[in-house]
């Protein structure tokens, strides 16, 4: 593993690769919002009249949100918009804590910046829309964000990974990683171009679900050998690897391929632009999942304030619309009154039995025999 928390942050940030084009993708196709994107310093005031100022430094979506929170609270917010979690990490690390007030960087990057001392723990009576997220939300920042009892993370909005399919050439089926495995649709499959991703669902395809249940990703030696050759075996059935969201959607479209990994924000990105006929599917054997949490920085002169910012992010009015802009679903189920049954569908309602079988991104143990088994799959 590397040495320094840096070097770590980079490297496992592979496994945000395809979270990153979606975001182009949408900021490409106006579905990001049009607030300025600035920055700003921690603990300054602003409109002369002693109004706080909160810096936040988070994905482009959540600028939508800012005349909302002015008018609700008593603060003036500031978004600088950051492309990457790693980048999140990587710049609050090396100092910039003290210019931002929140970051809101992937699930798997809180513990990092809770090992480095960076973020201060969450008061749960300020952020009270919390009580009202989904259970295996909380369960997840139990297990990831929680220190000596105290919480410094909050779940935010979420998506998962799997397999889609084009329904019209693939009949209706119980969700298996098998699918991805059969020579039924040799030629005409896809895998993702990332070594966690795609080994995961090899993994898991295997029954090494066990290895996901802890902290990290424990596969032994011999299960990521058996990972590798299965994915060996598995090449001359591949129409390729493929990475970037707008790719993947081309591609399906042109029936490049019928069955691939996925994420979830691709189908509804096609759904929303009317195509009817992808489905995704959720595996039995478990779905990868990302989700944004929020941090305060434990530098800031204005944290209750600050975390009543983060609070708003999951408030059931400003959750549904964040969910709109960015075609995720929040963490707290009650912005589905604030959806079309159409929204619901697609970025809103989501069935608590299904988050169950998701598994939350998390750091891999054993990472250089991952990346040496993942160059060894390539080039085979």
């Amino acid at each position: 593993m590397p040495s320094s928390r840096t070097e770590q942050a980079e490297k496992s940030e592979t496994t945000n690769e395809h979270r990153n084009d979606r975001r182009t993708f949408l900021k490409a196709t106006g579905a990001a919002g049009t607030v300025g994107l600035t920055a700003g310093c921690i603990g300054s005031f602003g409109g002369g009249s002693g109004t706080p100022t909160i810096n936040i430094l988070t994905w482009e979506e959540y600028a939508d949100l800012k005349s909302d929170i002015e008018s609700r609270l008593d603060v003036n917010v500031k978004f600088t918009k950051s492309t990457s979690s790693s980048k999140m990490f990587s710049s609050w690390n090396s100092g910039q804590n003290e210019q931002y007030d929140i970051a809101v960087p992937n699930n798997n990057y809180v513990p990092k910046m809770m090992e480095a001392g960076l973020v201060d723990s969450v008061p749960k009576d300020v952020v009270s829309n919390y009580s009202s997220t989904y259970d295996v939300f909380k369960g997840f920042a139990d297990n990831q964000f929680t220190s000596g009892g105290e919480m410094y993370g909050v779940p935010i909005r979420f998506g998962w990974y799997g397999y889609s399919y084009d329904s019209r050439k693939v009949d209706d089926h119980e969700p298996t990683y098998a699918k991805l495995f059969d020579d039924e649709y040799s030629g005409q499959i896809i895998m993702y171009d990332n070594h966690f991703k795609a080994m995961s669902a090899a993994a898991l395809y295997l029954g090494y679900r066990d290895a996901f249940e802890g902290g990290k990703v424990t596969l032994s030696e011999k299960q990521i050998e058996e990972v590798k050759q299965t994915m060996i075996d598995q090449k001359p059935m591949l129409q390729g690897y493929i990475a970037a969201d707008p790719t993947y959607i081309k591609s399906l479209r042109q029936g490049n391929f019928v069955i691939g990994q996925s994420g979830r924000n691709e189908i509804v990105e096609m759904w929303t632009n009317g195509d009817d006929w992808p489905e995704m599917a959720a595996p039995k054997e478990g779905s990868l999942a990302w989700f944004e949490s929020a941090v305060v920085s434990k530098a800031s002169s204005n944290k209750e304030k600050a975390w009543q910012v983060v609070n708003e992010f999951i408030a059931p009015k400003l959750g549904a619309k964040l969910a709109k802009v960015g075609y995720s679903p929040s963490v707290n189920p009650k912005t589905q009154d604030h959806l079309s049954d159409e929204q619901n569908e697609m970025f809103g309602s989501i069935d608590p039995s299904r988050l169950e079988n998701m598994i939350p991104f998390k750091a891999v143990e054993k990472e250089d025999a991952w990346i040496k088994a993942w160059e060894e799959i390539k080039t085979a």
